[in-house]
């Protein structure tokens, strides 16, 4: 998925939330999510985890004044912020108010929902969600890998691999390493490889290393091998990116 980056500015959250301009309030819901940084920005984990859980409840306070305000706006805001919380359920309900009003995708193109349901647990909802994203971009490896990896918790995974999406073209490294791994055809190694090649900048191999790291996790966490799958994640987690996948990670770390 061609998903949208979220730039974590080092603005305090009670900055944003005494905002009373005219445009402030258009943009209130992006604001509030700008300001809610990751967990690595503070020095201690604990003091990290504690203030950036505190920053997001602060932000869904401020979403949930705005959502009774204006609901067709702030659905989406609130919806990401609850899925970094872990309320996931909820999460998925916000989606389903933004979807009705269009605002930001529609139903074909609301990934977040598919993620949302996975970690919900409704892997069937979040199966048909990336089943639709793939009319949407049809040469989005990393939506297929969801997918696959919704019907392997449902199904089993012989089932996700006899039913995995086609591509036409293969691209975006590491996800064709990523694939062939999936479907029995690759290597964790190459996977590595892949992610290491042709890149132009260090920016660039941070952003292929944390996928290459976080999707070996996921691999491994579906063949059962949860010590393996904690130690990519965890790699993942030190490659950080400024991405709503990066929250997928460390929902994925606490899980496990």
């Amino acid at each position: 998925m061609r998903f949208r980056p979220f730039i974590f500015l080092l603005v305090p959250l009670l900055f944003v939330l005494a905002c009373t301009s005219t445009k402030a309030q258009n943009d209130s819901s992006e604001d509030v999510l700008d300001s809610v940084g990751t967990e690595a920005d503070t020095d201690s984990e604990e003091g990290s985890q504690a203030s950036g859980r505190r920053q997001l409840e602060q932000a869904l306070e401020r979403l949930n004044g705005d959502i009774s305000d204006s609901p067709s706006r702030f659905h989406h805001g609130r919806a990401e912020v609850l899925f970094r919380l872990g309320r996931f359920k909820e999460a998925v309900r916000d989606y389903d108010a933004a979807i009705q009003f269009g605002r930001p995708h529609d139903q074909d193109s609301c990934w977040e929902r598919g993620l949302a349901q996975y970690y919900a647990g409704d892997f069937r909802g979040g199966r048909d969600q990336f089943s639709r994203f793939h009319g949407v971009d049809s040469l989005d490896i990393e939506n297929g890998l969801w997918r696959f990896l919704c019907i392997a918790e449902d199904e089993g995974i012989a089932n996700a691999q006899e039913t995995m999406l086609e591509y036409r073209r293969e691209v975006r490294n590491p996800f064709p390493a990523l694939l062939a791994l999936y479907l029995n055809r690759g290597s964790a190694d190459a996977v590595l490889e892949d992610a290491r090649s042709d890149t132009s900048s260090a920016e660039e191999l941070t952003v292929n290393l944390f996928y290459a790291h976080y999707y070996l996790g996921k691999y491994y966490e579906i063949i059962d091998q949860r010590d393996r799958a904690l130690t990519h994640v965890r790699e993942a987690l030190k490659h950080e990116i400024r991405h709503f996948m990066y929250f997928c990670a460390e929902a994925d770390e606490k899980r496990f």
